[in-house]
């Protein structure tokens, strides 16, 4: 095994969080080390927030040009060509790496891209993605790990292939006929941007209603708001089998309260929620413990059952957000120089980037009754 190396800061993870916190750290002075595995700045300049907006902004786009005639706009005839829509996505990935990477060079922090496992408490073994080992030991440890798209258990989903919101955000071509299990942001959102692009779209949703945490009233008007647009919409829908491979064609059998269905269609994206990325880098010799869900468990000043060993942004069981990622960021930040900031009692905006956006700030109204 390499030699041990040290660092006053070593962070696991280069999402939203913990990149704020190794640039911030090395800019003060302190050695500091990000090990990361595979997406330079974490999820959401790659394959979350910011590329699904973009696609979301050339979805609406279409949607102008096709009804452009309302507004008081000629157009002849309107073609879209996917290919480019996934292509001027990818140059805003490249150009969000290209500004993280100059932030690690200016910074002083040290990118190292490979998978990392705990083998004692605060020590690292990681295996370098170009080959080769490094051991790496933190005064000061932040886990960073996010989360990944869940797949349900459900009988030939998985030998489908279906989409994730990572592939669905590669396509080059309009799926014919989308079908879309889950009703939450994610599912939401891309399933009107690809009504928007052209394709048919059916939404499965096992719960009662859409978006599961919001008001009825709210959810109730979302459905009504995309089925104007001409989605199809299943709700207490629950999703019995699937045959067929996602792109090549396949078979839904759901058992919604009307009785059992067969929908086909041609490609199938899953949106069912999220898993995080914490089993396997051996939090258990760092005496980091985990809860029922997988979840780190962290107190409300996101310190975990190690000492001087932090969780932040959504393995620790935040608010899947980037900007509540930021502030776990702001809270660790305070803290190590002292101050006493916690997770309690914070306002969270929440926002969903559907046309029109459904946005909230802090409790919605069933929980304020709650």
């Amino acid at each position: 095994m390499s030699l041990p190396e040290r660092f006053e800061a070593l962070v696991l993870g280069s999402g939203a969080g913990g990149k704020l916190l190794a640039w911030h750290l090395a800019r003060s002075g302190r050695r500091t080390a990000v090990v990361e595995r595979r997406w330079i700045g974490g999820s959401c300049p790659n394959i979350n927030c910011l590329p699904s907006k973009n696609e979301i902004w050339s979805a609406k786009v279409a949607y102008l040009a096709h009804h452009a005639a309302q507004f008081g706009t000629m157009t002849g005839p309107v073609s879209l060509d996917m290919a480019k829509v996934r292509q001027r996505k990818r140059e805003m990935v490249e150009a969000q790496v290209a500004a993280h990477l100059e932030n690690y060079k200016t910074s002083g922090a040290e990118l190292i891209m490979g998978t990392g496992r705990f083998v004692a408490p605060k020590t690292l073994d990681v295996q370098l993605s170009d080959g080769g080992r490094r051991v790496l030991v933190g005064d000061h440890v932040f886990l960073n790990v996010g989360t990944r798209p869940a797949i349900p258990g459900i009988p030939g989903l998985d030998t489908a292939q279906p989409l994730t919101n990572i592939e669905a955000l590669e396509l080059d071509y309009v799926p014919r006929h989308l079908i879309v299990l889950g009703a939450g942001y994610v599912g939401l959102e891309l399933a009107q941007a690809y009504r928007r692009f052209g394709s048919l779209v059916t939404v499965i949703e096992r719960g009662p209603q859409l978006m599961s945490r919001e008001d009825p009233d709210v959810a109730k008007e979302v459905q009504r708001i995309l089925a104007v647009e001409g989605l199809q919409i299943l709700v207490g829908a629950e999703t019995l089998s699937v045959q067929g491979r996602s792109g090549r064609g396949m078979v839904v059998a759901v058992r919604t309260p009307s009785g059992e269905e067969r929908i086909e269609g041609t490609d199938i994206l899953v949106a069912a929620g999220r898993t995080p990325n914490t089993a396997g880098i051996g939090l258990e010799q760092a005496g980091v413990d985990r809860d029922a869900r997988g979840y780190i468990r962290v107190n409300e000043r996101l310190e975990t059952t190690a000492a001087e060993v932090w969780a932040l942004g959504e393995c620790a069981g935040s608010p899947q957000f980037t900007h509540v990622s930021a502030d776990d960021f702001r809270i660790i930040r305070d803290n190590l120089a002292g101050g006493k900031r916690t997770t309690r009692d914070r306002l969270i905006p929440y926002c969903m980037f559907t046309d029109p956006p459904v946005v909230r700030v802090g409790l919605s109204e069933g929980e304020a009754h709650r």
